[in-house]
């Protein structure tokens, strides 16, 4: 559903980019905590909440929001880009509390991780014969997690996970 909404936006030329000293304190505080390239966009259409993905996830079969952005915004989108799609009056706002950025922020992760996992997600169910290697981007985004993440008993959840 959001996948086709952006679509139609992006279509429908509600959608911007914003340039880095633009961007507003949500992008800069995510931009700042992760180490994989990240574009900022700006949405004048429905939808009160940011949201990110990744420039590899597939919009249409074969089409990635990263070629779409190119084909239909003329803009280069670094491979395995995080792309942080905002609401414009949630980008225009200059300040926010700690609690509603931290918020947000949190959703922001949230979809990252979720967008990040699932390539490992279709690694399990392909034949045991892949040879493919992990991306770059993929241990990136770990790295990153691992280090903004609260501590947790990691060998355990290992071992809950190796388990399902």
């Amino acid at each position: 559903m959001r996948n086709s909404a952006l679509l139609e936006q992006i279509w429908s030329e509600m959608i911007e980019a914003r340039q880095p000293e633009d961007m507003s304190p949500l992008a800069r505080l995510l931009g700042a905590l992760l180490s994989v390239p990240m574009i900022t966009l700006v949405s004048r259409g429905a939808g009160d909440r940011p949201f990110a993905l990744m420039e590899g996830d597939e919009l249409l079969p074969g089409a990635s929001l990263g070629d779409i952005l190119a084909e239909e915004l003329g803009m280069d989108v670094p491979r395995d880009a995080v792309v942080l799609i905002e609401p414009v009056a949630f980008a225009d706002a200059q300040s926010f509390s700690g609690h509603a950025l931290g918020e947000e922020l949190g959703r922001v992760l949230t979809d990252i991780a979720a967008c990040a996992s699932a390539p490992a997600a279709r690694h399990d169910e392909i034949a045991a014969g892949f040879t493919g290697t992990v991306r770059p981007a993929s241990r990136a985004l770990t790295r990153d997690f691992a280090r903004i993440l609260p501590e947790f008993d990691r060998p355990a959840r290992q071992d809950e996970l190796r388990a399902q």
